[in-house]
C-alpha cells in the first residue's frame, strides 16, 4: 500500500442519537472514481478548518468551490473478502486520508494510521459497519437527530447513498492549480503543436467574461516590445483531410492586436480566452477557447462559441487543434484528449521570511515612493523621497510564506497588502513582483523580530538597576547649544554646564503596534524619572507651567519615542501627548505641543552597593555607629567616649553587616552588634509595624530568628551611593512610611524624610570582648539566653537539649554566630568539628 496514504484526518464532531431511514444504495465496490457518502441527504466532509474533524454538510455545487467539495468526495478502495465477507477502505479525495477510528468504547480519531484501528467498513444491508480488530463488536456512523455527524459502537447506523458528483464543475485561474494560478496541464498522449504540455502555466480571470481565463509562460510572460505573450488559437493550420470551419487550427503565443486591415481582418482576444470544466469524481478536464478563426472558410472569419480542444489523427501523428461543440455538446470533429492539471512551482521571494521595505516600481506618479500601509486596495506612500528606517516600525512589512501562498501585513497600522495569496515575477525587472494588484520592489532588512520595543526607548531591567540617564535637549533655537536638564530648587531647567542624573522607573508596558495579523506586536514602556541621588521625580509645576522634581506631587510618566528619521535621538511624551520642551528665555523645562529631542547618555552609577557579609565600621565626620549597651540604642560615637561606668571601644563599632535578599535591584543587609550578644538595628519610628508593640519591639531586639522572618521586617537597610561620596542608610521598612533614611540628631541615630547623611563604610576587624574567644578555634559559649559560635562561618550548627533531641538548626552566617536557646545544658554540634556542652542562663 502507498505509504503516503497511511494517515487519517477525520474525527467525531458531536455524536448523537443515530436513527434510520429507508433509501436505496448501488453495491459497494472498489473504483477509481470519486462519490459523495450521503446520509439524510447531507454528505460526509472532513471540516473546513480541522483536518482531524468530519462533519456532514449539504453540496451545494453551484456555489462551492473545488477544494470544498474535494473535502466531501470519498473513494473505496482495497477491496478485500475474508470468509466470504468483502471489506473496503473510504479514502478521502482531499487529503487522501482514511476513514477510520481507534477501537474504544467511545472511539477517537487515529491520527496515525494503525492496523489496530477500525479502518476497514463493509455493507450491513444499506449501512456502513467497521469492526473492532479481532472482536465481534463493530462500530456504525450516521446522521444524529441533530444533524451532527455521529457513531455508536454498536447499535443501528444511519442508510448511506453512493452519489456522483458534477461532470463539468467550472474552474477559475485559481483553482487549476489546486489553489494556485500557477499549473501545469497533463495530456494523456503526444501531441504535435502542444504548446501547453511540460510547461509551467499562469492563469489570470478575465474579469469582463467570467469563466474564461488567459494563459501565459512563467518565465516567458512578455515579447521584447514589453506586450504580453499569451497562448491561444492562431490563424494557421494544418492541413487535415475534410477538415471544417475551425478543425486544425494552431496554437500560438501571441499578443492581442485590435483588428487591422491585412492578415488580421478578425480581433484575437477571443481565440486567447479559454473555459476549463472538470469532472469531479476523476479529475478530467474539458477545455475550450472562447472563440477560434475559421482556417476552412473561403475568407478568413470568427467561430464564436465554445469551442473545444481535441486532437486530430493525420497518419502517424496526433496533432492538438480544436472544433466546434454541436448543439447537443458533442464534439463534430476529431478525438477527446485526457487532461488533468496539477500544481506548478510558485514564485517565492528569495531571501524567505523576514522584514521588508516595499517600493512601488510602477510608472505612475506613485513610483519609487515606499509603501508605509496599504488600506482600502490602495497604496499608503511616504511623502516625498522619504525611507522607512530600522529604528521605527513605520514602513516595515513582514512577510510570510505559507506553502506557496504570501501574506504581507505592515508593523505600524496592522493593514494587510495580501492576506495567503500569490506573488508574481515581473519579467525584466529586478527583485519586483506582482503582490496584489500592485507592481512593487522589495528589499529584505535586517530587523530583529524579536525586539519588541522597536521605536522606542526599551533598556533592560538590568540596565534600568546599574545605570543612570544624563538628559540633554537639543534646541531648534539658532546659536542654543544642547543644554543638559538639571533640577534648580527644585525647578527643572536646561543648562550647558550643569547636569543631573536620572533614573528611570517602568510603571507599565502597553502595545501600540505591530502586524498583530501575524502575531506580530509592538509594545511601548511607559515610565517615571526621577534623581538618581537625590529625592523627587518630575511632576508638573500647576502654578507655573513649568516641571519640577517633586516627592509629593503627582509624578509625570512618559514613553520615550524616537526620533523620525531613526536617529537615536528620543521624545519624551506624556500620556495625553505634550512633550518636553524649553522655555529659552527662562531655560525652565515646560510641557509643549512640539516634538523636542532628547539625547540620552547612560552612566554607570550603581544606586545601591553591593557587600559581602563581613564586620563594618559605619562613620561619618569622625564618630561610627555603635550600639549603647546600657538601653540598646543606635548611637554616633569617638572610640573611648564614656558610657555610664565604661568607655566604648574598638569592639564596640565593629558591626556585621550580613547580606538578605534584593528587592528592587537593590541588595538588602541586617545589621547587628555582637559585643552583647546579637543585636539588630531596627527601624524605630513605628513600634506598632506589624504588629510589633513597644514591648514586643524590646523582646525583638533579643530575637533575632524574629526579626529575620517576621514579614517586612523593620531590620533591612540599603547601602545608597551617595552623588558626592558615601552611602545614605536606607530602611526598606520606613520606605512606605515616609522616613527612611538615617540621619543624626546630636549624637542620636533617628530616622528622617530626606537623606541628610552619607556615611563612610570600611573594613572592620571581628569583635573579641569575650576573653574566651580565640580567632583561629572555634569556640562555643553562651550569653544571657544565646549560643554563640566563633569562627564557623557557614558551618551548620545543631543545638539539642541533654536528651539528644534536637531543638534547632541554623548555618553560621558569620564568624560570630548566635542562636537562641532555652536555659538548661545545651549540645551544640559543629559541622565538620565537635560536640560542645554549655550551660545556658
Amino acid at each position: 500500500m502507498n505509504k503516503k496514504f497511511t494517515s487519517l484526518a477525520v474525527a467525531l464532531m458531536v455524536a448523537g442519537t443515530l436513527s434510520a431511514e429507508t433509501i436505496s444504495i448501488p453495491k459497494l465496490e472498489t473504483t477509481e472514481d470519486y462519490c459523495y457518502l450521503k446520509m439524510k441527504n447531507l454528505a460526509l466532509s472532513l471540516h473546513g478548518s480541522k483536518a482531524d474533524s468530519v462533519i456532514m454538510k449539504a453540496v451545494d455545487e453551484e456555489n462551492l468551490t473545488k477544494a470544498q467539495l474535494d473535502s466531501a468526495l470519498w473513494q473505496i478502495v482495497d477491496k478485500q473478502i475474508v470468509n466470504g465477507v468483502a471489506t473496503y477502505q473510504i479514502r478521502n479525495k482531499a487529503t487522501n486520508a482514511y476513514l477510520a477510528f481507534a477501537p474504544k468504547d467511545e472511539p477517537t480519531p487515529v491520527l496515525d494510521f494503525s492496523a489496530k484501528g477500525i479502518n476497514r467498513w463493509q455493507m450491513d444491508g444499506n449501512k456502513l459497519k467497521g469492526y473492532y480488530p479481532g472482536t465481534t463488536d463493530y462500530l456504525v456512523i450516521g446522521v444524529g437527530n441533530d444533524g451532527q455527524f455521529a457513531m455508536k459502537k454498536g447499535g443501528v447506523g444511519t442508510e448511506v447513498s453512493f452519489e456522483t458528483p458534477k461532470i463539468n464543475f467550472p474552474l477559475n485561474a485559481e483553482s487549476l492549480g489546486n489553489g494556485f494560478t500557477v499549473f501545469q496541464l497533463v495530456f494523456g498522449d503526444k501531441y504535435e503543436g502542444n504548446i501547453f504540455e511540460g510547461k509551467e502555466l499562469i492563469a489570470k480571470d478575465v474579469d469582463a467574461d467570467k469563466g474564461y481565463v488567459t494563459l501565459q509562460i512563467k518565465g516567458d510572460e512578455v515579447f521584447s516590445d514589453g506586450k504580453s505573450k499569451l497562448l491561444g488559437v492562431d490563424t494557421t493550420k494544418v492541413t487535415i483531410t475534410n477538415a471544417n470551419d475551425v478543425f486544425g487550427a494552431n496554437f500560438k503565443a501571441d499578443s492581442t492586436y485590435k483588428a487591422l486591415a491585412g492578415v488580421h481582418t478578425v480581433g484575437n482576444a477571443n481565440f486567447q480566452q479559454f473555459k476549463f470544466t472538470i469532472d469531479l469524481k476523476n479529475d478530467s478536464i474539458a477545455m475550450y477557447v472562447k472563440a477560434a478563426p475559421n482556417v476552412n472558410g473561403e475568407s478568413l472569419s470568427e467561430v464564436v462559441g465554445d469551442v473545444r480542444v481535441v486532437y486530430a489523427q493525420t497518419g502517424n501523428k496526433k496533432v492538438l487543434t480544436v472544433s466546434r461543440v454541436g448543439t447537443d455538446g458533442t464534439i463534430e470533429q476529431g478525438a477527446l484528449p485526457l487532461i488533468t492539471s496539477r500544481q506548478g512551482t510558485p514564485t517565492t521571494l528569495p531571501d524567505g521570511d523576514g522584514v521588508y521595505y516595499l517600493k512601488s516600481a510602477s510608472k505612475d506618479v506613485e513610483g519609487g515612493k515606499y509603501y508605509v500601509a496599504y488600506k482600502d486596495n490602495e497604496g499608503v506612500f511616504f511623502g516625498g523621497d522619504s525611507v522607512p528606517v530600522l529604528t521605527r516600525p513605520r514602513g516595515q512589512w513582514i512577510v510570510k510564506e505559507n506553502n506557496g501562498k504570501y501574506t504581507i501585513v505592515d508593523r505600524e497600522s496592522n493593514t494587510a497588502l495580501i492576506q495567503n495569496k500569490q506573488i508574481f515575477e515581473v519579467p525584466g525587472m529586478e527583485s519586483a513582483y506582482l503582490i496584489g494588484q500592485d507592481t512593487i520592489s522589495v528589499k529584505q532588512v535586517g530587523v530583529d523580530l524579536k525586539d519588541k520595543f522597536i521605536g522606542s526607548f526599551a533598556p533592560t531591567e538590568q540596565e534600568l538597576v546599574d545605570k543612570g540617564y544624563y538628559m540633554s535637549l537639543f534646541t531648534s533655537t539658532p546659536g542654543v547649544p544642547d543644554l543638559f536638564m538639571y533640577t534648580n530648587d527644585s525647578i527643572l531647567k536646561g543648562s550647558a554646564v550643569d547636569m543631573n542624573l536620572f533614573k528611570l522607573y517602568p510603571v507599565d508596558t502597553t502595545v501600540v503596534a505591530g502586524a498583530k495579523l501575524l502575531g506580530d506586536e509592538i509594545s511601548e514602556i511607559t515610565y517615571e524619572v526621577g534623581g538618581y541621588f537625590v529625592d523627587g521625580k518630575i511632576a508638573k509645576d500647576e502654578e507655573k507651567e513649568f516641571l519640577k522634581f517633586s516627592t509629593s506631587a503627582a509624578a509625570l510618566r512618559f514613553r520615550f519615542r524616537i526620533h523620525p528619521a531613526g536617529l537615536m535621538q528620543y521624545a519624551m511624551m506624556t500620556e495625553d501627548g505634550k512633550y518636553v520642551g524649553i522655555d529659552i528665555n527662562s531655560s525652565n523645562l515646560q510641557l509643549t505641543d512640539q516634538w523636542t529631542n532628547v539625547n540620552l547618555a547612560p552612566e554607570d552609577a550603581p544606586e545601591y552597593a553591593s557587600f559581602e557579609a563581613g564586620h563594618k565600621r559605619i562613620s561619618v565626620d569622625g564618630n561610627s555607629l555603635v550600639m549603647n549597651p546600657l538601653n540598646r540604642f543606635a548611637q554616633m560615637k569617638a572610640e573611648g567616649s564614656e558610657i555610664t561606668k565604661a568607655v566604648y571601644e574598638k569592639d564596640n563599632f565593629s558591626l556585621w553587616v550580613e547580606p538578605d535578599t534584593v528587592v528592587a535591584g537593590k541588595q538588602l543587609y541586617f545589621i547587628s552588634s555582637v559585643v552583647d550578644g546579637t543585636r539588630y538595628y531596627l527601624s524605630f519610628k513605628d513600634t506598632t509595624v506589624n504588629g510589633i508593640s513597644a514591648e514586643a519591639y524590646k523582646n525583638a531586639m533579643f530575637l533575632p530568628d524574629t526579626v529575620k522572618t517576621v514579614k517586612d521586617s523593620p531590620a533591612l537597610f540599603a547601602f545608597k551611593v551617595n552623588e558626592h561620596g558615601g552611602y545614605i542608610l536606607e530602611n526598606q521598612q520606613q520606605l512606605k512610611g515616609g522616613y527612611p533614611y538615617v540621619g543624626i540628631v546630636g549624637n542620636s541615630v533617628v530616622l528622617e524624610r530626606f537623606a541628610s547623611v552619607a556615611f563612610e563604610v570600611q573594613t572592620a576587624s571581628a569583635p573579641t570582648a569575650n576573653e574566651e574567644m580565640n580567632v583561629s578555634e572555634i569556640k562555643v559559649i553562651s550569653n544571657d539566653g544565646q549560643v554563640i559560635v566563633t569562627n564557623a562561618s557557614g558551618k551548620m550548627i545543631t543545638l539539642s537539649n541533654i536528651l539528644g533531641q534536637t531543638i534547632g538548626v541554623r548555618r553560621a552566617n558569620s564568624e560570630y554566630f548566635s542562636m537562641p536557646a532555652t536555659s538548661g545544658i545545651v549540645l551544640v554540634t559543629v559541622e565538620g568539628d565537635t560536640t560542645y556542652k554549655v550551660i545556658v542562663k
